[in-house]
């Protein structure tokens, strides 16, 4: 067992972690951040108020889907100023293939 080459990762690792944490810090006393100490001393109900947690999301879900859904199987614009438009998935599926070589 070589103890030199583990001793040398180990040193190396640990100056690695110093390297970071110093470069860490002076990157945050540069950008003039400020420990968030105040966080845990809010109220409750101010940071309850900014949840976005919902007890029942399934209609959020089900309203996503079904957009997603229309916009995969229909036809729209994505930039209507520059031509840029979506066809359904079907459709370009088949024009690929058709222009694919065996």
């Amino acid at each position: 067992m070589n103890t030199r080459a583990i001793v040398g990762a180990g040193a190396a690792i640990a100056v690695t972690v110093l390297l970071v944490a110093g470069a860490v810090f002076l990157l945050l006393h540069w950008w003039d951040v400020a420990p968030d100490t105040g966080r845990a001393e809010r109220d409750y109900a101010e940071l309850a108020a900014r949840a976005s947690l919902r007890a029942a999301p399934q209609p959020d879900l089900a309203a996503y889907r079904a957009q997603k859904e229309r916009r995969l199987h229909g036809f729209g614009w994505v930039d209507a100023r520059r031509g840029i438009a979506h066809i359904p998935i079907e459709q370009a599926m088949e024009l690929l293939t058709a222009g694919a070589r065996p």
